[in-house]
């Protein structure tokens, strides 16, 4: 076959790729879609298997990356819910793929360290290292490693992380400025919404975006059980008993304005019902028998 018969075999294929993507979307349901075009388990078979046309694919890989993790957030009215169980299992092979075939796509690394350590801390990890080893000079990179780290509660690494990605070309100052505070003052509130501040600061995409959103809010929804256990706390003092109800906390509530760790003003929701929504929008829930206020379930803290 020369080479004429083959660039018109390949450019064929390429030109049915799009229809039949379309027929495999509508006809199967979104995990067999992901599973489809992971036929080929191992990158460098599909990097091979390419016949020069990496970018191409590998930005259909990063489509199914994206795909993959973001249709499992929708709900039934096709809203995005952050608070929904995701199944990661094949989040990290197709990143892996997509940064194979493109070593410099920078988002689906950092996609990778965002998304990834719910699932498996180890393998977000080697990913964001991947591309580091691929793109040394990429400070956004070293940025996102250094919250690994921060996150794993090694405040040492996590500063000398930053610190060398402050000295990459193009990093920007806050760089260093986290850095050090990272060694001062690493598992604070306040350093968790610097941090994330600036990735959502620093993000490409909604999904990004709205994850810092709700990660920003469950650090302000840790200080307000913390607010609202001090109400408790100076009840008891005054009745020599626990309230029987959170209703009971209503008035003093909106006598009472203090500042969170991340310098907002704590402003507590009560709904019709006078029940006490945290800023993340669920209920508190009052434990009579400790007669604490926390939430429904497990936030991580700083």
């Amino acid at each position: 076959m020369n080479i004429k018969v083959a660039l018109i075999i390949i450019i064929t294929c390429f030109a049915i790729l799009y229809p039949l993507q379309k027929f495999l979307d509508i006809n199967r349901p979104p995990q067999k879609q992901v599973e489809n075009i992971l036929y080929i388990a191992s990158p460098k078979t599909v990097k091979q298997f390419a016949f020069g046309f990496d970018g191409a694919l590998s930005d259909l890989y990063w489509l199914r990356s994206v795909q993959y993790y973001g249709r499992q957030l929708l709900t039934e009215r096709n809203e995005i819910d952050y608070s929904r169980k995701i199944d990661h299992t094949l989040l990290y092979p197709l990143l892996d793929i997509t940064t194979t075939l493109d070593h410099e796509y920078g988002a689906a690394y950092l996609f990778g360290a965002l998304f990834l350590p719910d699932h498996d801390f180890d393998l977000a990890l080697k990913l964001i290292n991947k591309g580091i080893e691929n793109n040394p000079k990429s400070w956004r990179l070293y940025q996102s490693l250094g919250t690994l780290y921060w996150k794993k509660r090694d405040y040492e690494t996590a500063s000398a992380t930053f610190l060398k990605g402050g000295d990459l070309p193009n990093a920007p100052k806050w760089m260093k400025i986290i850095s050090g505070v990272l060694l001062a003052r690493g598992g604070s509130r306040a350093t968790a919404c610097q941090l994330y501040a600036n990735l959502y600061q620093e993000a490409t995409d909604d999904l990004t975006r709205g994850q810092m959103e709700l990660q920003i809010k469950r650090v302000y929804a840790l200080d307000e059980v913390d607010f609202l256990n001090a109400l408790i706390d100076r009840y008891k003092q005054a009745t020599t008993q626990c309230p029987t109800s959170l209703s009971l906390l209503v008035p003093t509530i909106k006598q009472n304005q203090e500042t969170g760790s991340c310098g907002q003003v704590i402003k507590i929701t009560i709904n019709e019902k006078q029940e006490i929504i945290s800023a993340i929008g669920d209920p508190f829930y009052f434990n009579k028998e400790t007669c604490k206020i926390q939430m429904p379930y497990q936030i991580y803290e700083p």
